[in-house]
């Protein structure tokens, strides 16, 4: 299972939020993915009704995450297993990630944007050791793998349009100033890859559900009818290779990798 997808995150739900759709799509057409987490979520959120308590949440959210991911196609989920809300920036946590690409050989690496999109001192930690690791494995292998580096990131023009939808709507504003765990604008001319994951949507929301102890926080509060508006694209920076200047926006993350009949070369 190389040459695929790998995506590197800090907490259960993160992969879904970021990228399920991304990972529904690519899984479909056959390529391999797999998702590494740093932690298991033991410091989150439990949602009335989920049946979690606070010293068994880590085990559940473990199977929240494997649940998740099994909705999207991946089968193959690790845990380093640091601390939630205590994970830094180390070079243990580097060498894990760097382990994991050598093994694995991915073609196309993710994780979230350098401040972690919503800010969150795990998510910063994470982004910065899969950075450091995708550059390190590309010394040690001659630039064979792993090819492209994608930062999950939320555009500022997708935030005002949500932000508007849910006020029209009378739910709750997904982008609250006043929320420490809402997301944060990214500049819209700093996104390189928009992925249209419209065909998959059901299957990201299911994934989303799937997360029961964060449901309330991820997607019960939302309607279904704005389920496309707010699924149906993922977007994502590239730190690498770096955007070319007037170089169009990608429509997916292995496009510069196929060939003439769309395989992967």
């Amino acid at each position: 299972m190389t040459g695929g997808l790998l995506g590197v995150f800090a907490h259960p739900d993160d992969e879904t939020y970021s990228m399920g759709g991304a990972l529904a799509r690519y899984t479909d057409e056959g390529i391999p993915a797999t998702i590494l987490c740093f932690t298991r979520g033991e410091a989150g959120m439990i949602a009335q009704g989920s049946g979690a308590t606070r010293d068994n949440l880590g085990e559940v959210r473990e199977a929240e995450l494997r649940a998740a991911c099994a909705c999207v196609g991946v089968t193959d989920v690790r845990i380093v297993g640091t601390a939630d809300s205590g994970t830094e920036r180390t070079a243990d946590g580097v060498a894990a990630i760097a382990a994991t690409m050598g093994e694995l050989q991915p073609r196309v690496v993710v994780t979230m944007e350098p401040m972690g999109v919503t800010h969150h001192p795990d998510h910063i930690a994470v982004s910065a050791m899969t950075t450091d690791a995708f550059h390190l494995v590309r010394g040690e292998s001659g630039g064979a793998y792993p090819r492209r580096l994608y930062h999950s990131a939320i555009p500022a023009s997708f935030l005002d349009a949500l932000a508007r939808a849910t006020e029209e709507l009378g739910v709750p504003s997904f982008s609250d100033p006043n929320d420490p765990l809402a997301p944060r604008a990214a500049p819209d001319d700093s996104i390189a890859c928009v992925v249209d994951v419209g065909r998959w949507v059901d299957r990201k929301a299911a994934a989303l559900r799937a997360h029961l102890t964060q449901s309330n926080e991820m997607i019960a509060w939302l309607p279904e009818n704005l389920y496309p508006i707010v699924f149906g694209n993922e977007t994502f920076q590239r730190p690498y290779p770096e955007r070319a200047p007037g170089e169009e926006v990608e429509l997916e993350m292995f496009a510069a990798l196929r060939a003439a009949d769309g395989s992967l070369r």
